[in-house]
Formats: structure tokens, sequence, C-alpha cells
């Protein structure tokens, strides 16, 4: 196997018009390698000891139903990529396949341009099933480091309302994160230096111009039990849901001497 190669199994009890998609799909995109079987018993089986990326599979065939073989596979792999192929569509069986959790809906066609357009359908599901994956475990990964790393991890908004602490915020603070979200990230600094704060991040909000670098930068922070400490911040910048976020990753000075 190689990483782009993209690997089908196609359930269909025509076993000629089977073979013939599954030559078609193979000519069209030289990263499929199709795999046929004749009913949705045989194709599960085949499901169940094999790697496969994308199911197609016909709705009329003896013994199981194209949507009942959907539901049996969703049971397992609810998030395998599963196009339903069929001869004789309808708007009710649409329905009942999205119901049951299709991927997309084909109904079949004879012109060699409709392969083309079935191979296009499965590349697209496949490639957005693998990105969905990768997205996945790039969060799981980061979100280790996140919950493990030693420096406090704070984001504010734009109102400097604390949105995500991570564990290590205690550590350098005092405070439990759960103590942190939703109140002021000026809670973390002393007096003297909140409204000086505020009015930098409205400055630049409006402005969009910075008074001072944001790698590792010397402030004083405030611990819960009023002690000074210092501090070193990096910050960046990031969009959520069409709103600015501010993410400071803090090292403790006192720590580090």
């Amino acid at each position: 196997m190689t990483e782009d190669e993209i690997r089908v199994l196609h359930v269909d009890d025509d076993s000629e018009l089977a073979e013939l998609v599954a030559t078609f799909l193979e000519r069209t995109d030289d990263r499929f390698s199709v795999h046929v079987e004749p009913s949705p018993t045989a194709g599960f089986d085949y499901l169940m000891g094999n790697p496969v990326d994308c199911v197609i599979s016909d709705h009329n065939m003896p013994g199981a139903t194209g949507i009942e073989f959907l539901e049996r596979v969703r049971e397992q792999y609810p998030d395998l990529p599963f196009v339903l192929y069929t001869g004789k569509g309808s708007e009710e069986v649409a329905s009942d396949a999205i119901s049951a959790g299709v991927t997309d809906y084909l109904q079949k066609d004879s012109g060699p341009d409709h392969y083309a357009v079935l191979a296009n359908r499965v590349s697209n599901v496949v490639d957005q099933a693998r990105s969905r994956r990768a997205a996945k475990r790039t969060k799981i990964q980061l979100s280790a480091i996140v919950e493990n790393i030693t420096d406090a991890i704070v984001i504010i908004d734009a109102t400097s309302t604390v949105r995500f602490a991570n564990p290590a915020v205690e550590r350098v603070f005092g405070y439990s994160p759960s103590e942190l979200v939703d109140g002021p990230l000026t809670r973390l600094m002393p007096d003297r230096f909140r409204e000086a704060h505020d009015a930098a991040l409205d400055r630049y909000l409006r402005t969009g111009e910075r008074t001072m670098d944001w790698q590792a930068v010397e402030l004083t922070g405030q611990h819960r039990d009023g002690r000074e400490i210092p501090i070193s911040v990096s910050f960046s910048e990031f969009e959520q849901k069409g709103e600015p976020r501010f993410i400071g990753v803090i090292t403790d000075g006192e720590t580090d001497t």
C-alpha cells in the first residue's frame, strides 16, 4: 500500500457489472485498488478482515438492501466513507440512506463519463475522511502537549476575558484553570499594570500596531497569594469563529533562575 492508495470495496450482486465498474475506476484513477464482493454478507466479512478506505454498494440485492448493509457497517465503522450506488433510485431511498449515515449517493449510468463521476465522488469522500482523521490526530497530540507542558498557556478574547487555561497555570499563578476561565486576565497582573494592559489591547484591536515585541517579553505577574512574580511571555494571535483570540505561553521566571 502507498500513502495515496484508495482501497475500495465494491458490493454488487451483478458480478459482471461490478467487475466492469472496478476496471473503469482503476483506469480512471491509478490510486484505486478495487475489491469486489457479491453480497452484503460477503462484503461485511471482507471488511472485518481487510483495510478499506471506501465502500461502494448497490441497493437492490438479494438477502439485504444496500441501506441495511450500510446500517450494519455503521455499527462497526461509523466514519467509513460509504457510497450508495443504485440503479433504481428514488427520493425515499435517498432519504433513508441519508438517515442511515450514507456519505454519498449516486445512480448508476452506462456512459463512460459516469465512472469518472463515481471515481471523483469516491476520491473526494476518502480525502475528506483522511483530512478529518489527520486533524483529529493533530488535536489529540496538541492537547497532550498543552495538558503536560510546564509552561502556563492562557487564551483570551478581545475583551481580555480568559477563554482557556492549561493545568500549568496553577503551578505558576496558584489558580486552577476553572478559576480563571471566564474571568479577566488582569487577575494575573499587579494592579498598577492593569489599566495599561487594557489600553494596549484596545489600541491593538483598533490599529493593529504592536507596542512591543511579542516574543519572550519580560513582565511581572501576580500570584494568587499576592506575590509578584517575574514571568516571560510569548504572544500570538489567531481567529476562532470569526473572533480574535490571543494566546500567551508563560514561563515562570522564578523557576528558571
